[in-house]
């Protein structure tokens, strides 16, 4: 009996709106509710728990959105644009979809996304009834300050519980802000042993005392050589 032709893709979505509140694992869930509102069929794994062969971009933090949230999926169906229409209808308020991609066989891409991305670029805006705490001049001097710093340290707990302080500086690829007080920074996203993955929110608490001042959205992914995914 001849095997079915297997096709992969990938879906680059937002997420916005009230799904800023949805944690990684509720998003997986609603993105497999969605693929099987839709009627395509997903290639599962094999073994005696079978799952469907999909795999998302590294987690986002509750209360961040996002226009660039990634799904590779597989499927014995060859998708066209129309599935794109059916996506969306099946979809709640705050997914849409920037882009939908066919993966080709010769690509050399791992095929894990948590191994595929490696830089995540955020855009952070100071709310409005609370911008009067930072001006552009002292967010400025903020930035410019851990730029020449060698230092980033942020202190966790372990899953033991134990205290453990990390130099976070090679995580930070850029930082900077314009006129409009508009922040943008590239952190470090994704699986690597050499240097540790960086969340957002972690990251301005540090340097401004707390996050909640900010409204987060991430906006780009970038693999090891920093071309846009």
């Amino acid at each position: 009996m001849q095997e079915e032709k297997i096709y992969k893709h990938r879906l680059k979505l937002s997420k916005n709106k009230e799904l800023r509140f949805v944690s990684h694992l509720d998003w997986q869930n609603l993105i497999l509710k969605v693929f099987r509102r839709t009627g395509i069929r997903l290639v599962l794994s094999q073994g005696f728990n079978k799952m469907p062969k999909v795999s998302y971009s590294p987690a986002l933090p509750i209360f961040i959105e996002s226009d660039c949230e990634l799904v590779n999926f597989q499927t014995y169906d060859k998708l066209d644009e129309d599935f794109i229409e059916k996506f969306e209808k099946n979809s709640p308020k705050g997914i849409k979809v920037i882009e939908f991609l066919k993966i080709f066989p010769n690509s050399n891409e791992p095929k894990s996304l948590e191994n595929y991305v490696q830089w995540a670029q955020y855009e952070a805006k100071l709310i409005d009834e609370k911008n009067h705490v930072y001006n552009f001049d002292k967010i400025r001097y903020i930035i410019e300050k851990c730029l020449s710093s060698d230092e980033l340290l942020i202190t966790k707990k372990t899953k033991k519980g134990i205290e453990k302080t990390i130099n976070y500086r090679n995580s930070l690829k850029s930082f900077e802000v314009d006129e409009k007080q508009n922040i943008s920074f590239v952190l470090k996203a994704g699986q690597n042993e050499n240097i540790p993955s960086l969340r957002a929110d972690e990251f301005l608490k540090v340097l401004f005392g707390e996050s909640n001042i900010f409204k987060i959205k991430r906006v780009k992914f970038f693999d090891i050589n920093l071309r846009v995914i």
